[in-house]
């Protein structure tokens, strides 16, 4: 990806992170853990703001009902965990999909790579791969290669 390419990356997923409100003063995470969280949803669905569900897999961080289960079962503002479709109504809602997938990699965090630290990489693996088996080879999967040319181009940008 070229520079125009990767500024226009990073635009997008600040806009995405600003739209979210995932910038908000006060938030404890970083400005790193959002760009990352943008890098996923780029490599998950485009980040297609607008995507429902396909093989039980919705919205833009294509989440499962065991996933959002498993996070927490976190719910937009009014709803409520137990009422019919909250699981639908959450994960295809931006800012509830961004919720969920902040939970599910607080809940598993963990070195999958290897390499020393709990970082962007492993939260790309967790995502995908699941808690249970982020160190399962992915370096061949689409995802996996959106993802790392995402990532590398955030981090040409923000140095």
């Amino acid at each position: 990806m070229d520079q125009t390419g990767a500024r226009y990356v990073l635009l997008v997923l600040l806009a995405v992170a600003t739209t979210w409100g995932l910038l908000a003063p006060g938030r404890q995470n970083s400005l790193g853990l959002e760009l990352c969280m943008g890098c996923i949803c780029e490599a998950t669905s485009n980040c297609n703001l607008t995507f429902h569900c396909t093989r039980g897999f919705c919205g833009p961080f294509l989440i499962s009902q065991l996933y959002w289960k498993e996070a927490g079962r976190p719910v937009i503002p009014g709803d409520h965990q137990n009422k019919k479709g909250a699981y639908i109504r959450c994960v295809t809602e931006p800012y509830c999909a961004a919720a969920t997938v902040r939970h599910y990699l607080a809940r598993y965090a963990q070195d999958c790579n290897g390499n020393g630290n709990i970082d962007c990489d492993d939260f790309a693996r967790i995502h995908y791969m699941g808690g249970r088996q982020c160190t399962i080879s992915m370096e061949n999967l689409g995802y996996y290669q959106v993802f790392g040319a995402c990532h590398k181009s955030i981090r040409q940008l923000t140095g």
